[in-house]
C-alpha cells in the first residue's frame, strides 16, 4: 500500500494526542500537516496566537502530550504493521459520505478511520444498534428483530450482547455491519469476538477505529468510540441498557448531533429495560414497543411525527407529506 508524504504526516499528527482531542484540531485546522513542522522546529508556542480563544489556554498541555509521544519512526511501524493485519488507513477522500457524516462532530471529529474490511456499503444510510453486554434472552431477540426488520447496513461496537445479537443479525440478512472498536484494529475487543469479527469482513462489512496498530482498547477510549458510532449513524436503536453505560454514552452523543433515538421500553420492574426506560422519560430517546406481529418500524413513526410538526393534520395530508401509506397513517396516528 502506497501513502503521500501528507497522508504520513496525518498519521503522524493522529498519533500524537487521544481521540476527540478540539485543540488538537484547532491547531491541524489552521496549519494541517505544518503543525508538524512547527513543533519539530520549535515554533509550537504560535498556535496560541492563531487558535479560537477557547482553545489558546490549552496549547501548552497540547505542546506537553505531543513532546512525550512524539516519534519520527512510529509511523512507518504502524503502516507496516496494519498491513501486516490486513487493515489499511481510509483518509476523507477515500469515503466522502462517511467522512461528511463524521466531520458533524465538528473539533472531535477524526483524521482518518483504519479499515479492514470495505466501506463503501456505509457510504449511504445505516443505523447503530447498542445494548448492555448482559443481556436478557428476550433483549437479543429483541436486536435481531430490529437488524432484521430495518434491512439496513447495522453500525455496532463489536462487544459481547447485544451489539454481537446485532452484528450477527445483520449477517444472517446479507447486510453489511460496520464494528468500532476502541483500540487499534491488531488489538480488537474483546478477543472472545475474534471469529465474529472475521465474519464481519468476510461478509462485506468492516472493522474500523480511528487508532492505530499498536493503540490499547482503554475505558476513556470506549467513550470516545461511541461517538463514532452515533455519527456514522442515521439513527441510534438501544435494546437493554443500565442507568450508566456505553449505550447511554452513544445515545448522547446522537442526540447532539440531532439524529433520531429509539430506545426499546419493557416492564417498569424489569432490570434490563431501566435504562431504556428512562431514556424515554428524559425525553432523550422516542419509546419502541418489540412484538414480532405488531413491530413498527420506528422510520414510520419518525415520518408521521416530521409531516405533524411541518402542519399536517388529516390523515390524508399526512399520508401525502411523509409518503408513508395511508392505511399505515391510520393505524399509527391513533
Amino acid at each position: 500500500m502506497q501513502t503521500t508524504y501528507e497522508q504520513e504526516r496525518t498519521i503522524h499528527w493522529s498519533l500524537l494526542h487521544e481521540p476527540g482531542d478540539a485543540a488538537a484540531w484547532a491547531v491541524y485546522e489552521i496549519r494541517g500537516i505544518k503543525a508538524l513542522d512547527d513543533f519539530e522546529s520549535g515554533r509550537a508556542n504560535s498556535w496560541s496566537e492563531m487558535v479560537p480563544s477557547e482553545y489558546r489556554d490549552h496549547i501548552p498541555d497540547l505542546i506537553e502530550r505531543i513532546g512525550l509521544r512524539y516519534s519520527a519512526e512510529k509511523v512507518s511501524r504502524v503502516i507496516e504493521r496494519g498491513i501486516r493485519w490486513n487493515f489499511r488507513p481510509v483518509f476523507p477522500a477515500d469515503s466522502p459520505q462517511v467522512f461528511d457524516r463524521l466531520g458533524e462532530l465538528g473539533p472531535h471529529r477524526p483524521y482518518l478511520l483504519w479499515v479492514a474490511g470495505d466501506l463503501d456499503a456505509f457510504e449511504s444510510n445505516s443505523v447503530s444498534i447498542v445494548g448492555t453486554r448482559w443481556p436478557s434472552r428476550v433483549g437479543l431477540e429483541h436486536a435481531r428483530d430490529l437488524a432484521e426488520q430495518i434491512g439496513l447496513p447495522v453500525v455496532s461496537g463489536g462487544a459481547v450482547g447485544i451489539d454481537s445479537a446485532a452484528h450477527r443479525a445483520a449477517i444472517e440478512n446479507n447486510a453489511p455491519t460496520l464494528a468500532v472498536m476502541a483500540g487499534g484494529l491488531d488489538r480488537a475487543y474483546p478477543q472472545q469476538n475474534w471469529e465474529l469479527f472475521h465474519k464481519i469482513v468476510r461478509a462485506g462489512g468492516a472493522m474500523v477505529s480511528e487508532l492505530a496498530a499498536g493503540a490499547a482498547p482503554t475505558r476513556w477510549r470506549f467513550l470516545q468510540r461511541n461517538r463514532l458510532i452515533a455519527a456514522l449513524s442515521d439513527a441510534t436503536y438501544v435494546v437493554e441498557a443500565g442507568y450508566r453505560s456505553g449505550s447511554l454514552n452513544t445515545a448522547n452523543h446522537a442526540k447532539l448531533l440531532g439524529r433520531p433515538v429509539w430506545a426499546v421500553v419493557g416492564p417498569k420492574d424489569a432490570p434490563h429495560a431501566r435504562g431504556c426506560n428512562s431514556m424515554v422519560a428524559s425525553g432523550l430517546a422516542r419509546p419502541i414497543k418489540m412484538g414480532r406481529e405488531d413491530w413498527v418500524d420506528p422510520r414510520l413513526l419518525q415520518r408521521i411525527e416530521d409531516a405533524k410538526r411541518d402542519g399536517s393534520r388529516t390523515d390524508a395530508e399526512i399520508a401525502r407529506d411523509s409518503g408513508v401509506p395511508i392505511r399505515q397513517v391510520r393505524a399509527l396516528n391513533g
